[in-house]
């Protein structure tokens, strides 16, 4: 798997989490949310030893996760913005008076389902999807014109 952990928190309270990995990420990613401005939305990148922590803070929620860093960082903003709609839409305004890790029973099965997803479908990153639909096209093209030309 290409995203390796996730949490949802509000300043740092944590509100949700999972982990593929052991170890300490879970410190590290702490670590990161005392580091962050609690007042702007914004999109960072941290690195740490092989992995980049991605970090999407919006509607005072922080939605963070770690991912092998030959992984790009596409696919793991992709995944952050997935995450951010299916939480908001769940939970809205509940999320900011929320105790610690009231929504991970929940809630850190869709972070594992939507970490499987956007780890291993292809489709799950529009631009390669049709990047792939685009060549797939012209090559079907280039064959029906060889074919109508070798008719003539």
């Amino acid at each position: 798997m290409a995203i390796l952990y996730a949490v949802v928190a509000r300043g740092t309270v944590v509100l949700a989490e999972f982990a593929a990995v052991t170890g300490n990420v879970g410190a590290i990613a702490r670590r990161i949310l005392e580091k962050l401005s609690p007042d702007s939305d914004s999109r960072l990148c941290f690195s740490q030893d092989r992995y980049i922590f991605h970090v999407l803070r919006s509607d005072g929620i922080t939605f963070l996760c770690m991912a092998n860093e030959t992984f790009g960082r596409r696919v793991p903003f992709l995944y952050l913005e997935d995450i951010h709609m299916r939480f908001m839409k769940n939970y809205g305004r509940v999320a900011h008076s929320a105790l610690a890790y009231a929504m991970n029973d929940e809630f850190s099965r869709v972070l594992h389902q939507q970490m499987e997803f956007f780890s291993s479908n292809p489709s799950a990153d529009t631009l390669n999807r049709v990047r792939g639909e685009v060549s797939e096209a012209s090559f079907e093209d280039l064959f029906i014109i060889y074919c109508f030309l070798k008719k003539w």
